[in-house]
């Protein structure tokens, strides 16, 4: 028998197979709310086990849950304190007064995140949590770094952070600010200082891009000589940043003095000839 008439009757034969139904799931029992466990019916030592078991979940469950509530209350100062960064960034183009007011509304609405955020770190809890509140702390002090700077050309103090924390008619800070937060927030500061400078050089600002220069400068001294005494984690990381903003500043305000001393001696070349021709 030749190959063409094999391949035939295996194609009959598989014509001829019953189709495959189609899988179904099976709907499995509805679910039912945990009910509590029955501990009548053990004995006093498994009794003991399971009660002790329940009280391990039961403080889990709260531990999972409390630190779910810090990490959004985290995300949400992350983002308004961006709001506040983004709104700074606007005093090249609106009014500092404009700017300054609409900054000091969003800060307001940080300080009822922080209220919220206080009484979850209370206690050791404030150590405990930590890890899961420090982004929204640092965003935090970069927003009001920036807000220093333009308002009075100065880095902002661990003081001065934990002040704009303290409510009024009270003493006390409504949640501490460790060193290692405070010098990662500030040193997020040279990428908005950056920006800052960027828009100042489009408006032909020669002198917002010089006090950027000078500050960066400052901090970047400051930054160096704090890492010779202690080592702190993740801040060494953000050195090269601060290093790459400094540069870009200064290569920007060389290249103003360049074109302005260009531009004085084309002037004065120009109103020589004009006298000359007279």
């Amino acid at each position: 028998m030749d190959n063409t008439s094999g391949n035939s009757v295996a194609n009959n034969e598989a014509d001829n197979r019953p189709a495959k139904k189609p899988r179904t799931t099976k709907p499995g029992p509805p679910r039912t709310k945990k009910q509590p466990l029955d501990f009548s019916s053990m004995s006093p030592r498994k009794q003991q086990i399971m009660t002790s078991f329940a009280a391990y979940r039961d403080t889990l469950d709260a531990h999972y849950d409390q630190r779910e509530r810090i990490i959004k209350c985290s995300r949400d100062i992350t983002a308004l304190s961006k709001k506040i960064v983004f709104a700074l960034l606007r005093i090249t183009q609106d009014s500092p007064e404009s700017v300054f007011a609409d900054v000091e509304a969003k800060h307001k609405l940080v300080l009822e995140l922080f209220e919220k955020l206080s009484k979850e770190l209370t206690g050791s809890n404030a150590t405990k949590y930590n890890r899961q509140a420090t982004p929204g702390i640092q965003e935090y002090i970069e927003a009001v770094g920036l807000w220093r700077f333009l308002q009075h050309n100065e880095l902002i103090t661990p003081e001065q952070v934990l002040a704009g924390l303290t409510p009024e008619n009270e003493t006390e800070p409504m949640i501490s600010i460790s060193d290692e937060d405070y010098l990662l927030g500030v040193c997020d500061l040279p990428g908005e200082v950056n920006r800052f400078c960027i828009n100042s050089i489009g408006k032909g600002d020669r002198d917002a891009v010089h006090r950027s220069l000078e500050f960066l400068r400052a901090l970047k001294e400051g930054v160096s000589l704090l890492l010779c005494i202690r080592r702190f984690r993740d801040v060494e990381k953000k050195v090269p940043v601060l290093e790459s903003s400094l540069e870009k500043i200064e290569k920007a305000f060389y290249s103003m003095c360049i074109r302005e001393s260009e531009m004085q001696n084309i002037t004065t070349s120009s109103a020589a000839i004009k006298m000359d021709t007279c």
